[in-house]
């Protein structure tokens, strides 16, 4: 009976430890620098569940959960980044495209100077440091010089990003770059037939900024890697060059369609709670008796009611004091500019939970990605107020789906913003194809984050996974794209009719000689 009993225990404990993949645990530095709450919960969501199958994560992040009852989850505090962040933000909304995107690289190389003087990040890194790895996930929106991290623990590298693919992303892999496709997000003034001059004005920006970041910023990042790992240090574009793993936090549904590299990976929604929280017992109350529907309003973590126009917050009040909806706002100041009797305002909301209860009737938002997944998870029709980089695009796309309207910051007006409003509560058709866009996104052959995960656990398996490189992203742009070719052919044809066009000249003369010489006689 004894030994049944053994055997029986030691069957069950291993069982228990397959079924939670503790064999196969592996050691993971995780580098997510962009102190932007909505970037940082699709990470601490992946996180979380690395950890739930048993690997060790050591995270440095600006924004720690700080949980102690999780076990092998070392976070690493980088305080500064919302510091350097409060420096830039109020120059957001003034700024084009172009430059906001400049300016993000800009921020994102000051935020990585004190990271790499972090204690804690600098005894793991240190020359004498015995610290392995399985892999390195590193998030990609603007922090090549740590790609040395992985580097320096020969560990395989995979990015993160917790929006669309950048154009340098793709020029580093060698995919292809379409400056006037609908899909180019770094780009505002897209149309869906652009113009010659349309096309060749989005060809100069789009190559402008790949220019930039090549060349500019890519050379104060690799200074920063000189300065921290020598001279001998390789350079941070052949590391990202051969990057195992790009992870996207984009949906395929509400996004336009287009080639991508191999090894992107796309994921969505991972840090969409099965259940939501319970909601406050005064919040709770007050959308159970809004029997004609309530109306959510937030325009994210970035743009506040400190960074919009005065103008433009009294828009909004005059609008909403009109409304017979009751009005969830999420709005940071302390005061309103103006009288708002059928509203509950607060600065911080559990978003997931007022998304998902049953009387809203609309989300009025700036595009961010992080609500859009949301917003289409709970099926919400929404009204975009797109305010920087991505939200335009993202708007622009929600808005060909027929589940959105957009309205420019700088053109909102009260009458704008009044008709969008009640276009959205008295038109069904809204609702109806958010519901179809809400069953599509959610109709996927597995489970996103398991999909992710699987990836993850890929490339440590097999140390890396080069087989999914594009090898013609080590050939120079020209050759990529066949311009060598193509000017080839260019001149050889500039050649050929300047021949012709010197041979019909040379006939023309020549006859013209002959009628006049046969004139004279």
């Amino acid at each position: 009976m004894l030994k049944i009993t053994c055997k029986m225990f030691i069957v069950l404990s291993l069982w228990f430890l397959l079924a939670n993949n503790i064999t196969n645990a592996g050691r993971i530095l995780v580098i997510i620098p962009t102190p932007i709450y909505s970037h940082q919960i699709v990470f601490q969501s992946l996180c979380l569940a690395l950890n739930r199958r048993g690997h060790e994560l050591i995270i440095a992040t600006p924004q720690p959960i700080k949980d102690s009852t999780l076990t092998n989850y070392t976070e690493i505090e980088l305080s500064l980044s919302h510091s350097l962040v409060k420096q830039y933000k109020k120059n957001v909304p003034q700024l084009s495209l172009t430059d906001l995107l400049k300016l993000g690289w800009t921020l994102a190389h000051k935020i990585s100077i004190p990271i790499y003087d972090n204690p804690k990040l600098k005894k793991l890194y240190h020359s004498n440091s015995n610290e392995k790895f399985d892999a390195v996930i590193l998030e990609l929106v603007g922090y090549p010089s740590l790609s040395i991290m992985s580097y320096r623990f020969n560990a395989p590298l995979i990015g993160i990003i917790s929006m669309g693919i950048h154009n340098y992303h793709r020029y580093v892999f060698g995919s292809p770059i379409y400056s006037s496709h609908l899909s180019n997000w770094e780009i505002n003034t897209l149309t869906e037939n652009p113009s010659i001059w349309q096309r060749l004005w989005n060809f100069i920006e789009t190559w402008h900024l790949i220019h930039f970041w090549i060349n500019d910023f890519i050379t104060m990042e690799q200074g920063l890697v000189k300065k921290h790992f020598g001279n001998d240090a390789p350079h941070i574009v052949d590391i990202i060059k051969n990057m195992s793993l790009l992870l996207v936090n984009e949906n395929p549904v509400l996004t336009y369609p287009r080639p991508e590299q191999s090894n992107a990976i796309f994921f969505n929604g991972i840090h969409i709670q099965k259940t939501p929280p319970s909601l406050p017992k005064d919040l709770g109350q007050f959308l159970d008796n809004a029997m004609e529907g309530f109306i959510y309003v937030s325009l994210g973590t970035v743009t506040t009611c400190h960074t919009l126009p005065k103008k433009t917050l009294r828009n909004f009040v005059e609008v909403f004091s009109k409304l017979p909806y009751k009005i969830v706002w999420k709005f940071e100041c302390d005061e309103l500019p103006g009288k708002l009797d059928n509203a509950f305002i607060s600065k911080w909301f559990l978003q997931q939970s007022v998304l998902a209860h049953p009387n809203i009737k609309m989300f009025i938002y700036q595009g961010g990605a992080q609500s859009t997944d949301e917003a289409v998870h709970y099926a919400v029709p929404l009204l975009g107020i797109p305010n920087m980089s991505e939200q335009e695009n993202r708007v622009r796309r929600l808005v060909s789906l027929g589940v959105a309207i957009s309205i420019k910051l700088n053109e909102l007006t009260q009458e704008r913003l009044n008709n969008a409003i009640h276009q959205i509560f008295n038109d069904k058709s809204y609702k109806e194809k958010m519901m179809r866009v809400s069953s599509l996104s959610k109709d996927q052959p597995y489970n996103s984050t398991e999909n992710v995960i699987w990836w993850i656990e890929y490339v440590m398996r097999h140390k890396g996974a080069n087989h999914l490189r594009f090898s013609d992203s080590d050939k120079p742009w020209y050759q990529r794209y066949d311009m060598d070719i193509i000017a080839l052919f260019a001149i050889a044809l500039f050649i050929m009719e300047c021949i012709i066009a010197l041979t019909i000249i040379q006939i023309i003369r020549f006859t013209l000689n002959n009628i006049a010489l046969y004139s004279c006689h």
